[in-house]
């Protein structure tokens, strides 16, 4: 048995570890080397045993991430009945009786008076924090900023439209808390529900406003194209950048006539010069489309 100080990235290396409480080295394992200099940025070693290429490090590292992950990714799987299980993240932060009694300091028959079974307070919890108003203004507002901006370029209107219906109308934490819900239980059932009532707003509130908007420009989707795949992608393209935007990355993109332009919003423009044309058949670009003017007023749909 040899012990390495320092593996190859990309070469297989054994784990040797003392016990707690001494005796002789056991053999935990294998690990593949990784180059983790630039990744870890805290570990107070750079080099040798305790540093970022030692094999003891990276298996720690490893068994750390795996142990999150059952704590927090699994943390809601079916019970033995084969019913779903509620995760312990949930019952130890919102506890059915402890939450209304500690936190809202509330007589907890305020809360068995609306939720009887804890299982039903989660679940609603968990429908208001994803619920698809989260990323939404007033409505209203939207549609009426949208006839404004309908008589200039099409460029002005979208970037009126992705600044209006991508702004944040609720708390930055109550996003948080939804992504997050997302990406840990995207199959427990009440996230699950939740995502698929979202996507169904979606569908049906944007849709229809986009093809009218595509219609005042005398724009139609390609042959092959659905205004419905391009809807979705606008909404993916929306969730990615309230992430890095929460991240405090910048989401900010300059065309080359300096115009700012969200993320987002210039992404729209590309996905409608990739799937779109004018009436008569024509394809533009981006920067084309980007000036395109109206061909007829826009004629907004039927209010949900």
């Amino acid at each position: 048995m040899e012990r390495l100080i320092e593996g190859t990235p990309g070469e297989e290396a054994a784990v040797w570890v003392q016990d707690r409480g001494g005796g002789p080295l056991r053999l935990r394992g294998h690990i593949m080397i990784e180059d983790l200099d630039g990744v870890l940025t805290s570990i107070s070693s750079r080099s040798g045993a305790n540093g970022p290429l030692n094999p003891v490090t990276q298996y720690m590292l490893a068994r750390a991430a795996n142990h999150l992950a059952d704590r927090l990714i699994d943390d809601a799987p079916p019970g033995r009945d084969g019913r779903d299980s509620v995760p312990r993240i949930l019952s130890s932060s919102l506890g059915h009786q402890p939450f209304v009694e500690s936190v809202l300091e509330m007589s907890q028959h305020q809360m068995l008076r609306r939720w009887p079974l804890a299982t039903d307070w989660y679940n609603d919890v968990i429908n208001y924090a994803m619920r698809p108003a989260r990323f939404e203004p007033k409505y209203d507002r939207l549609l009426a900023n949208a006839i404004k901006a309908s008589t200039g370029t099409l460029g002005e209107f979208v970037r009126t439209f992705a600044y209006e219906a991508f702004t944040y109308a609720d708390s930055t934490k109550v996003i948080r808390v939804a992504e997050a819900l997302q990406a840990l239980w995207p199959d427990y059932p009440p996230v699950r529900n939740a995502m698929g009532q979202y996507r169904a707003h979606v569908m049906e509130r944007y849709v229809p406003l986009y093809r009218a908007a595509m219609h005042a420009y005398g724009l139609t989707a390609r042959p092959g194209s659905d205004l419905k795949h391009l809807g979705w992608a606008f909404n993916a393209l929306h969730a990615r950048e309230a992430l890095e935007h929460l991240a405090g990355q910048n989401t900010t993109y300059t065309t080359t006539d300096g115009q700012d332009w969200s993320l987002t919003g210039w992404t729209i423009m590309v996905l409608i010069a990739g799937a779109g044309m004018t009436e008569e058949g024509e394809r533009l670009d981006a920067v084309d489309l980007m000036n395109r003017l109206p061909v007829r007023p826009l004629a907004l749909p039927d209010g949900p």
